[in-house]
């Protein structure tokens, strides 16, 4: 699609977070910025729109944002790495936007895509933003360092559940193959540093079965440790929202875990204009299709954030028991349409209550105090212990 084609297009303001409402600045230079691994493709414009230089292979982006300063605007588009130099920028004083590249047609609908075509259109677009207002740039939302830092440890704490239930699932699968079936709670057994070689011992398998068992024991109880610790530096990491984790705690079934998921899935709870939206963003809403009059609802997006959807989903029971609301409203969704739905609508239900009490600062109206007390020790004596390893480190 051609820029001319493109440039009337009407966006929606809500799509433009990132444009700044402070005091007005007066930029001289726009930079589009191509990144890549190796180096990165610039296009500057000045005030009046005319390209003043031109970058092809910029070796070294460090240096090129050395130079910049509070007369800058820049655009990056989203990709690995983007919020690292955004940061670096803006700490020069010039103002940074990261494009999504999904809502934005110039490049998403192009039939010429090139680095240099890419530089030059999103130069292009932030200049008409900045200087006539015509239309706007559709940004990505630009999280805090605290919670870009709770989302890494995050994802991998995700990977080392993944790791854990493919070497559970390879245990059974041998298992299987010697005709040996065992319940939940054996696997447990099974599992367990304590007995699990013992156990071990006691099966009638294949030297080969036995050696392949042996091996994922062995792995998974280093993931298990592993995991055990990194459960400890997210709550040392998300140490700064303690009093947001001691709100959302009073609910039976959160964890500070949990809360930390939410608050690092969310981030700003306030950004969203309404509940719907939040909800949509942690996957939580089902497709809508519309035709001939006809609405028909569709599967949750699995494609949004899904850590809080995860989490929620091994506590559910504990949850649906928080207080007696949420008990009936899960059993007689269930009753209707099936665990699965049911499930999905009592975690949309639970997030919009910690999203009220945060806004609010409530505590849950059915708190359990001793069961609080007991967690909110816990977490105290966690926090405090991670302290004291940081400082003897």
């Amino acid at each position: 699609m051609e820029w001319a084609q493109c440039i009337t297009i009407k966006v929606p303001c809500f799509f433009f977070s990132l444009r700044k409402s402070k005091e007005e600045k007066v930029i001289q230079r726009f930079h589009g910025i191509d990144r890549h691994k190796k180096f990165s493709t610039i296009s500057v414009v000045n005030r009046e729109g005319q390209e003043i230089q031109f970058l092809s292979a910029c070796w070294d982006l460090r240096k090129y944002i050395e130079d910049l300063g509070p007369e800058d605007a820049v655009i990056l588009e989203a990709s690995s790495g983007a919020f690292w130099w955004a940061d670096r920028i803006e700490a020069k004083g010039a103002d940074c936007y990261i494009l999504d590249p999904h809502r934005f047609r110039i490049i998403k609908d192009s039939w010429k895509k090139t680095d240099k075509s890419d530089a030059r259109n999103m130069v292009k677009a932030l200049w008409v933003h900045l200087v006539t207002g015509e239309f706007g740039v559709p940004s990505v939302y630009k999280p805090s360092g605290l919670t870009r830092e709770l989302r890494k440890l995050f994802s991998q704490y995700e990977l080392l559940n993944r790791q854990i239930r493919m070497l559970k699932n390879n245990i059974q699968a041998i298992l299987l193959e010697n005709g040996i079936v065992i319940s939940s709670k054996e696997v447990l057994h099974l599992i367990s540093p304590q007995e699990g070689a013992e156990l071990l011992k006691a099966l009638d398998i294949s030297e080969a079965s036995r050696t392949g068992i042996e091996v994922s024991q062995q792995v998974l109880w280093v993931v298990l440790e592993k995991k055990a610790g990194l459960h400890r530096e997210i709550l040392h990491t998300g140490a700064p929202l303690q009093q947001e984790v001691k709100r959302l705690i009073t609910i039976k079934g959160i964890t500070p875990l949990t809360a930390l998921a939410f608050l690092s899935d969310v981030g700003d709870v306030t950004r969203f204009k309404s509940l719907r939206k939040m909800n949509a963003y942690l996957g939580l809403v089902p497709r809508g299709k519309e035709s001939g009059g006809k609405n028909r609802c569709g599967h949750i997006n699995r494609e949004s954030r899904k850590l809080t959807r995860t989490i929620l989903t091994q506590s559910i029971h504990h949850v649906s028991n928080s207080s007696p609301y949420l008990r009936r409203f899960y059993c007689d969704l269930t009753e209707k349409r099936g665990c699965g739905r049911a499930r999905v609508a009592l975690i949309r239900k639970v997030c919009s209550i910690m999203r009220r009490m945060l806004l609010t600062g409530e505590e849950f109206r059915w708190i359990e105090h001793s069961l609080f007390e007991r967690k909110l020790k816990a977490y105290d004596k966690t926090l405090e212990e991670m302290r004291e390893e940081k400082k003897s480190a």
